[in-house]
């Protein structure tokens, strides 16, 4: 569990290869301001639980790195000056742009505040990939909101005053062992899929001649109402996560990216979480390719049974866990071949991670409970030609609470997503078809 691997790693490579980074970004809207020492106690808890980590590289080459506590506790910080209430969602947006996070160093998260003219209080926690995904947050708020938070991992000084190269040669060890059971996985899934294709789509795509440099990343953030959503899902012979699936496939239409012959491509978040599990990242995704035009005259009943039976091959066949299984193997490539490798694997068109209903200890914090409250990620780092090289053009998050679903979309494909009136020109038409309205923050 100390031990810096799955997703942790793969989110250090990009750092270290890239230097890319991945800030998270929960952001609540207040009604009134929380008191400062509440919100001081806040952040306290989680300075002492799970989320602060620092990195400690091991000494021995395949063996993986390993996270003690952090040293550095941030401090909340209240912007000195208040802004409009119309303001609100560039504010976000700014804060999670500028994120500067160091996880390696022991800086992987801050906690940033503002008031509004009218009185209401933004708070956005920043937080890096490496040290949580969006289950380990909601793990942390609860612990932090009962006041138990407290951290499994060890001193930094216990793990260097011990002789560091035995725990990580047999660490080392492990990790070959480990890279010849999944080179067996990979090769076996590899043939057993390799005929496992649906039929091609029929589609033209729109081609365009992309400029050197292209615009930069776009966001969104919008409300729903929660009721309307759920019975639009039952209307169409869904779910709301079909739902959700379907809103990405239309706006991916609407944009005119073209797609492979194979159709759509989704990559649906999942979390591997298990009760006690105090890793950073516990989260994987399984992919469908929706071969059929998106809309609500074609309903959800196609995309509802991709998505089930994507489910069940992760849970039981293995299939879609390549993934899962190409970091022991990677770990012992030279860097530049990691670096080839990380550029030419395809993305997919378009990702989706449903946090589905948010307890009440992440809405609520200080005494207030939110009015709004949002999650999402983003890169940094990734010039014009990567983001056109690699997918997914767009990517989105939904969370559930009290009468909203809270939407927000990273357009990340300069050409296709790089115009901020066009996204969310899209994003209104697209609700508008599945009879959704959206209130943007």
């Amino acid at each position: 569990m100390n031990r810096v691997a799955g997703a942790d790693e793969s989110y250090l490579l990009a750092q270290d290869l890239f230097g890319w980074s991945a800030p998270i970004q929960y952001a609540w809207v207040f009604g009134s301001e929380p008191e400062l020492a509440e919100l001081e106690r806040f952040g306290e808890q989680l300075a002492a639980g799970s989320l602060s980590r620092k990195m400690i590289r091991a000494v021995v080459p395949f063996a993986r790195h390993r996270w003690v506590r952090s040293p550095h506790p941030p401090l909340l910080c209240v912007e000195p000056n208040s802004i409009a209430d119309a303001d609100i969602g560039a504010w976000a947006d700014r804060t999670l742009r500028t994120a500067d996070l160091d996880p390696v160093g022991g800086r992987g998260w801050q906690l940033v505040g503002v008031r509004t003219d009218s009185g209401r209080f933004v708070l956005s926690l920043l937080i890096s990939h490496m040290v949580a995904d969006g289950q380990g947050l909601y793990n942390a708020l609860a612990a932090a909101h009962a006041g138990s938070s407290a951290s499994t991992l060890p001193l930094e000084a216990e793990v260097l005053a011990r002789p560091r190269w035995r725990a990580d040669t047999r660490d080392a060890l492990a990790q070959l062992g480990a890279a010849a059971a999944a080179a067996r996985v990979i090769g076996a899934e590899l043939i057993r899929t390799r005929n496992d294709r649906p039929p091609a789509a029929k589609r033209t795509p729109r081609t365009i001649d992309p400029a050197t440099d292209g615009p930069g990343t776009t966001l969104a953030i919008v409300d729903v109402d929660r009721a309307r959503w759920a019975e639009r899902a039952r209307r169409f012979d869904g779910t709301g996560n079909t739902l959700f699936t379907a809103i990405l496939g239309g706006l991916v239409q609407r944009s005119g990216y073209p797609v492979g012959p194979d159709g759509l491509r989704v990559c649906i978040a999942v979390s591997n979480r298990e009760e006690g599990d105090d890793r950073a990242n516990a989260s994987g995704g399984v992919w469908i390719r929706v071969p059929d035009e998106i809309s609500p005259e074609a309903g959800l009943r196609e995309i509802r049974a991709l998505s089930k039976a994507a489910f069940t091959r992760y849970a039981t066949s293995g299939q879609d866990k390549l993934t899962d299984n190409l970091q022991p193997v990677v770990r012992l490539l030279p860097n530049g071949v990691i670096r080839k490798m990380m550029r030419s694997i395809a993305g997919p068109d378009t990702t989706v991670s449903n946090l589905g209903a948010a307890p009440d200890s992440a809405i609520e914090i200080g005494g207030r409970r939110a009015e709004s409250f949002a999650i999402r990620a983003i890169m940094q780092g990734r010039d014009a030609a990567e983001r056109r090289r690699q997918g997914p053009a767009v990517a989105a998050w939904a969370v559930e609470y009290d009468d909203k679903l809270t939407i927000t979309f990273f357009g990340i494909h300069p050409d296709y997503f790089g115009d901020q009136a066009e996204l969310r020109g899209h994003i209104a038409a697209e609700l508008d078809a599945w009879g959704l309205v959206g209130t943007p923050w």
